[in-house]
């Protein structure tokens, strides 16, 4: 897989006359006085008819301008080491954010001790629960404690046996004093439940830990799921049964209770039931504009009116003007644009995410190893961090030093450097024809005449993306523009080499490797290979121009290289009189190593 990235980095980069357009033959334009033959037939069609036209024209004043990027110190990962901590340290802080998972997170670890009983009226009795009966206002007063038997009964002195299994406890206190008023005038009985039996559920689906569980008698749903270890975050809050033999099985829907608070619907457990979270159904974002911003739970049958319910309906900051739906539908995402009057009959699907809006300007897009990718609506006022936030966090596995943001402007400056370049040099082939009259020159020309042409900007800003850095700085949290992509690249643990190097591609990352060390790993330089410099690009984009004029001195520094960077060897230049190439195209293999480490970053 890796040396197919490669092949295609190196085909899009490196190779040379891709789109040919229509121009004059090489043996009409040998012809031209002054052009170097040799020269002339080591450039693209494209290039040649391009030379030839400037020839016809006047002669331009050269121009050039240097596009600069802004640069932001991130805590960079050295080590392989240093990543599994930090992944470590990630998965701990990144807990989903849907709506009621987190509730068993913060519930008591433990329960109350099975032999001190603490219940309701409704409590329903069964075998191994002991009663404490107390008599008074007869000859026959006295206390005892009874146990409910196997066959769900209980022996009353005096009285007899009577079947209580089943019965809740304000039930069964009515039937024991009924009974003895019965049997004598004038007496009275204080019932109690001494002690509460245990009970053995069983828990399958989607809980962190399914088995067999002992619980006390009066334990609910919610406590079981707790000493489960809760929902998983693929499990169901509200698709919950019970099946309980000799009866129907129970539906459960925990939304009643944790958001409404409502438990009527939350049945306390008997013996030998067997509780059965199903996956989780349509799961939906309510982002900006809810009162509450969480992932929730829908059926199929819901519709955005529920999700407003559910996320305790819209705020005043969001004005409530309309909602902004993104889908992904049909193998792409799409937004669709609600008005009130739709709200109670939108019906929502998975993964769809929804925001309410007093304004819009446009769209932005996130993916990689983020819990929601996807295309998203924003507001004049949205940066990075609200981003972020309403794509659902970073996952455990995402290389945040690693991550990219494209914007369009950025990428219109860079090509518009790139053409200016590549018609100033158009401009002195066609007025300096004599500074080409050496193999290294033209080759040199050749080269950068090639990599111009088909150079394809990337528009890569350089910003932070660690949310943490985001909440604490301001400044570095840069507000989003319409049509922004932004990618998280999962952690890589390769160091990739393109240029001028033997065998160009990727390579391992060793602790306390230098940049010499991968170069002399991938064969080394060719003989085409710049004597002057190397471009070191780290995983966010940060590009580092390498002096290596003097060797010695080289050995003696430690440049750094992390995970995922990229070491860009360019191709000797030569010197031409008349223009300083090293200045020209210096900013040109700058630009040419960050697209390849963006797109390497993309395609990871």
């Amino acid at each position: 897989m890796i040396k197919i990235k490669i092949k295609v980095i190196l085909i899009i980069f490196l190779s040379f006359g891709i789109n040919t357009l229509n121009a004059q033959s090489i043996s009409a334009i040998e012809s031209i006085e002054g052009i170097d033959s040799e020269f002339l037939k080591s450039l693209p069609e494209s290039v040649r008819g391009d030379i030839v036209s400037e020839m016809k024209k006047s002669k331009d004043d050269m121009s050039d301008g240097i596009t600069k990027r802004p640069s932001t110190e991130l805590s960079k990962l050295k080590t392989v080491q240093d990543w599994e901590k930090f992944k470590k340290a990630e998965y701990i802080k990144s807990k989903s954010d849907r709506y009621g998972i987190r509730l068993f997170n913060t519930m008591q670890s433990s329960f109350m001790p099975l032999n001190e009983p603490n219940f309701g009226s409704n409590y329903i009795v069964d075998y191994g629960d002991f009663f404490h009966i107390e008599t008074y206002g007869s000859s026959r007063s006295e206390k005892y404690k009874v146990e409910v038997a196997r066959d769900g009964s209980i022996v009353l002195k005096d009285i007899g046996k009577i079947i209580v299994s089943g019965l809740n406890f304000e039930q069964v206190t009515d039937l024991i004093k009924s009974k003895y008023e019965n049997s004598s005038v004038g007496i009275g009985v204080i019932v109690n439940l001494a002690e509460i039996r245990d009970i053995n559920v069983l828990i399958t689906g989607g809980v962190e830990f399914p088995g067999i569980y002992t619980l006390s008698g009066n334990s609910n749903i919610l406590q079981a799921l707790n000493i489960a270890g809760g929902v998983k975050e693929n499990g169901s809050l509200r698709d919950i049964v019970i099946k309980r033999e000799g009866k129907e099985d129970i539906s459960v829907d925990l939304y009643k209770a944790i958001i409404f608070g409502d438990i009527s619907n939350i049945p306390h457990l008997m013996s030998g039931d067997s509780i059965h979270i199903k996956p989780s159904g349509n799961l939906v974002r309510a982002g900006y504009g809810f009162n509450e911003t969480a992932v929730f739970e829908l059926k199929d049958t819901e519709t955005i009116q529920d999700l407003i319910r559910f996320a305790g309906g819209l705020n005043i900051e969001s004005g409530n003007k309309f909602l902004n739906l993104v889908r992904y539908e049909d193998n792409d995402f799409k937004t669709i644009n609600l008005n009130s009057n739709e709200f109670s009959e939108f019906k929502i699907k998975h993964l769809d995410s929804v925001y309410a809006y007093k304004e819009q300007i446009g769209y932005v897009e996130i993916t990689g190893e983020v819990k929601f990718p996807g295309k998203y609506a924003i507001s004049s006022k949205d940066r990075m961090l609200d981003l972020i936030n309403r794509s659902g966090g970073y996952k455990s596995s995402a290389y945040v030093f690693g991550g990219s943001l494209q914007r369009d402007s950025v990428k219109k400056l860079e090509q518009t450097f790139s053409d200016k370049t590549y018609s100033s040099l158009i401009t002195f082939i066609a007025s300096n024809p004599s500074a080409l009259t050496g193999a290294t020159s033209g080759n040199s020309f050749a080269y950068i005449l090639q990599e111009l042409k088909e150079f394809n900007p990337v528009g890569r800003i350089i910003t932070e993306f660690d949310d943490t850095a985001l909440s604490e700085n301001l400044q570095e949290n840069i507000y989003l523009n319409d049509g922004d992509k932004i990618h998280i690249p999962p952690y890589t643990p390769n160091v990739y080499i393109f240029g001028e190097v033997g065998n160009p591609g990727a390579v391992i990352f060793k602790e306390n490797a230098k940049m010499f060390d991968y170069i002399n790993q991938s064969g080394g330089f060719t003989r085409y290979s710049s004597s002057n410099f190397v471009f070191v690009v780290s995983p966010n984009g940060e590009t580092q121009k390498v002096d290596i004029g003097r060797f010695q001195q080289l050995l003696s520094q430690d440049y750094e290289v992390y995970p995922g960077s990229v070491i860009y060897v360019p191709r000797h230049i030569g010197k031409v009189d008349g223009i300083n190439l090293y200045a020209t195209i210096a900013p040109i293999f700058s630009s040419l190593a960050l697209s390849i480490a963006s797109l390497n970053s993309i395609n990871d």
